[in-house]
C-alpha cells in the first residue's frame, strides 16, 4: 500500500483510473468539522446558558467523544457482552460519571447525532462533493467507511454513495484503525486491496485503517 499526496485525477488525465472502489471517511472528511465545531459551540453555549442546571450534560458530550475516539482502550471490558457499541458506551459512561445509561444516550442522540444535521449543508467539502459526482458518473463505487451512523448526515450533505460502512450495521463494524469496513468492502465487491483507495482527514485513524488493510491511502 502507498500514501498518495493527492486524489488521483479522474477524467483529466490519459491514464485510467487506477481503482475500481473509492472508500471516504466521513466526519471531518467529507465536512469542514472546525467550522461544525464552531456553529455547534455557539449552539451548546446558547442552550446551557438558558438551562444553566444542565450544564453537566457538557462533561457527558466530551467524555462521550473521548471515549468512542479510544475505544480500543476499553472495547476489553464488554467483550461477548450482548449489548450494541452505541450501549456498551453508554453504560461505560454511566459508570464513570455518575449517572445511567439512558441518560448518556439521550444527550449523545440530541447533540452529537441529531442538532448537527441542520447546520451540516454550510460546511460541506465541496471538492470532494464534486470529486465523488464524477466518479458516479465514470461508475466507480463510492464507498463510506465511518465511525458514526451515515445515512442521516449522507442526506444533509447532499452527497450519494453506494455503500455503507459502520458500527450499527448488522455485521457489526468495529471503529477505525480496524480495518474491518475495508475489507468488509472488498469481500462485497470482490475487490483486491490494490483495487481500493481509502480517503480520510486522520493518519491514526483512516490511515492506520487502510495500512492494515493493505490499500493506498490519501490523508487531506
Amino acid at each position: 500500500m502507498a500514501r498518495l499526496e493527492k486524489l488521483p485525477a479522474i477524467q483529466k488525465s490519459a491514464e485510467p483510473f487506477p481503482y475500481r472502489a473509492v472508500a471516504f471517511d466521513l466526519d471531518g472528511t467529507l465536512y469542514d468539522q472546525k467550522r461544525l465545531r464552531k456553529i455547534m459551540a455557539k449552539r451548546l453555549m446558547l442552550h446551557y446558558l438558558c438551562h444553566p442546571f444542565r450544564i453537566r450534560e457538557l462533561f457527558l458530550l466530551q467524555t462521550f467523544r473521548k471515549v468512542r475516539d479510544r475505544w480500543e482502550i476499553y472495547a476489553d471490558q464488554f467483550e461477548d457482552s450482548p449489548l450494541s457499541l452505541d450501549e456498551q458506551q453508554y453504560a461505560y459512561i454511566a459508570s464513570i460519571t455518575g449517572t445511567n445509561p439512558s441518560a448518556v444516550e439521550t444527550v449523545v442522540k440530541r447533540w452529537i447525532y441529531e442538532n448537527p444535521l441542520s447546520a451540516l449543508s454550510t460546511c460541506t467539502n465541496t471538492e470532494l462533493a464534486s470529486y465523488i459526482e464524477e466518479l458516479h458518473k465514470t461508475g466507480i463505487p463510492v464507498c463510506i467507511v465511518s465511525d458514526y451512523p451515515i445515512p442521516d448526515k449522507l442526506k444533509a450533505l447532499n452527497i450519494c454513495a453506494d455503500h455503507l460502512y459502520a458500527p450499527g450495521d448488522e455485521r457489526a463494524i468495529e471503529l477505525k484503525p480496524s480495518p474491518m469496513g475495508l475489507k468488509l468492502l472488498m469481500e462485497d465487491l470482490s475487490l483486491t486491496p490494490e483495487e481500493v483507495l481509502m480517503v480520510g482527514d486522520r493518519d491514526e485513524k483512516d490511515g492506520e485503517s487502510a495500512r492494515r488493510a493493505g490499500t493506498d491511502y490519501v490523508i487531506l
